[in-house]
């Protein structure tokens, strides 16, 4: 949702979503006039990051306004098509009239997952006003913490990780997108794509002969078959510790717009080994988050496969993750301008090798990709 630590001129924001701020501002002022009662004094930041459809402001008042939080978090749309960019992955025949971001986090909120508080919602403006929830992102805490701290603090991602799968994913609800959206073949298989194509092909030209490209294809093929073949739960999809925040002690959940049905282990793998967060864990709180994963869905009755099966779908799914971050990364420098992710690109290659390293039939695809990518091990 932010980045710590760093603010804008709120107008950049506008500007860099091609938006007029003398639009926006009138709108912004009719809206705390609504929300407060009376014209507050206050001051606007724009914050660095969102997406290229959204920015964010925060929003702080210089004088009280009753109960109102001091400080406000302003999400701006630039598009507010509500099925911009998920017709891939929704349900056939399920209309979407609904951002999915409002959806998701109503019915988050209502089923006790720790997501922000909501305030106010302009659709004519594409504002959307959200409880402030600070700058400490799960990873400072992690960075800063010791290794017993670690423990607790991962336990509690899980806890609340859990409390979005079995609380949130037994919540009835028949308008809920979550429930109409999953990981099918077509995506699955996209996302695995991803890679051959921005790892690959684009960056260093048609690179695989015929008979390796043919290798890959039978590799990608067992992974989506086995993970379509997995129990499938709700899941957040980018539940990692750079969508996770910590204010007043309590683990709180962003960028859960994309919540879907995918395989039980799915967010596990993303908490564990996006970008650089094994390197930050170490194998040993990593292998112990694993267990205590299982064992929590145990403890409160969902076991639907036996640690041995859980854990080769988890792979299944940290391998999946790896190959689509490391694609996902190449296209964010090479198309979105944006090369700040090639940092992450040497831990990712490590997972990519490590954990092709776990299943013996994808050796020759290891051996295969080695001669293309000398940064996988």
């Amino acid at each position: 949702m932010m980045t710590k630590g760093l603010s804008l001129n709120w107008q950049e924001v506008c500007k860099r979503l091609e938006l007029d701020p003398e639009r926006i501002y009138p709108a912004l002022l009719q809206d705390l006039a609504q929300l407060i009662g009376s014209q507050p004094n206050f001051e606007l930041a724009g914050l660095p990051g969102g997406a290229s459809n959204r920015g964010y402001l925060r929003l702080i008042l210089n004088s009280r306004a009753g109960a109102f939080p001091d400080s406000l978090m302003i999400m701006i749309l630039r598009d507010l098509d509500p099925k911009q960019g998920i017709e891939e992955v929704v349900e056939e025949g399920f209309e979407i009239t609904e951002l999915p971001f409002l959806n998701v986090l109503k019915h988050f909120r209502k089923c006790g997952v720790s997501v922000p508080e909501l305030y106010h919602w302009n659709p004519a403006a594409g504002l959307i006003y959200l409880e402030d929830l600070g700058d400490t992102l799960l990873r400072d805490a992690l960075n800063s913490a010791d290794q017993a701290q670690r423990f607790n603090l991962l336990e509690r991602a899980v806890d609340e990780l859990i409390r979005l799968q079995l609380g949130a994913g037994s919540c009835a609800d028949p308008n809920f997108l979550g429930f109409r959206m999953r990981f099918n073949p077509k995506l699955l298989r996209w996302e695995l794509d991803h890679f051959r194509e921005w790892a690959l092909d684009k960056r260093l030209g048609p690179a695989l002969q015929d008979s390796d490209s043919r290798m890959l294809d039978d590799c990608f093929k067992k992974i989506v078959t086995d993970l379509l073949s997995a129990p499938y739960i709700l899941n957040h999809r980018d539940y990692h510790i750079d969508n996770l925040m910590i204010k007043h002690g309590r683990i709180r959940v962003i960028d859960f717009q994309d919540a879907l049905m995918a395989p039980y282990p799915y967010d596990l793998a993303s908490l564990l080994y996006d970008r650089d967060t094994s390197l930050i864990l170490g194998d040993a709180l990593i292998e112990h988050i694993i267990v205590y994963h299982f064992q929590r869905l145990s403890e409160q009755g969902y076991q639907p496969l036996d640690f041995k099966g859980f854990r080769r779908v988890f792979d299944l799914c940290v391998l999946h993750r790896a190959f689509k971050i490391v694609g996902r990364f190449y296209f964010l420098a090479m198309v979105k301008h944006k090369p700040e992710y090639l940092k992450f690109q040497p831990a990712e290659y490590i997972v990519l090798g490590t954990y092709l390293d776990r299943f013996p039939e994808f050796a020759p695809v290891k051996h295969m990709l080695q001669t293309h990518l000398p940064e996988l091990k």
